[in-house]
């Protein structure tokens, strides 16, 4: 080989490693953005159950004092 084939050889698999590091780049980020949809979902989720528990808590402290008013 020449010189001029050698460089270009190496650096075409350079560019062909490069390519494959992009590609598992791309579906880290694919994942992690994946992950963190499923983690927003949750949190809000969460958030609704302990607004309800709040709630429900309320509820039924204001229905024990009712009781004992009425008793």
């Amino acid at each position: 080989m020449m010189p001029d084939e050698m460089e270009a050889e190496k650096n075409r698999k350079m560019i062909l490693a490069q390519a494959d590091e992009i590609d598992i780049l791309k579906k880290n980020v694919r994942d992690l953005q994946g992950q963190l949809n499923d983690a927003h979902k949750r949190r809000a989720y969460l958030k609704e159950l302990c607004h309800f528990s709040d709630v429900e808590s309320h509820y039924m402290d204001n229905s024990i004092i009712v009781e004992r008013e009425e008793v």
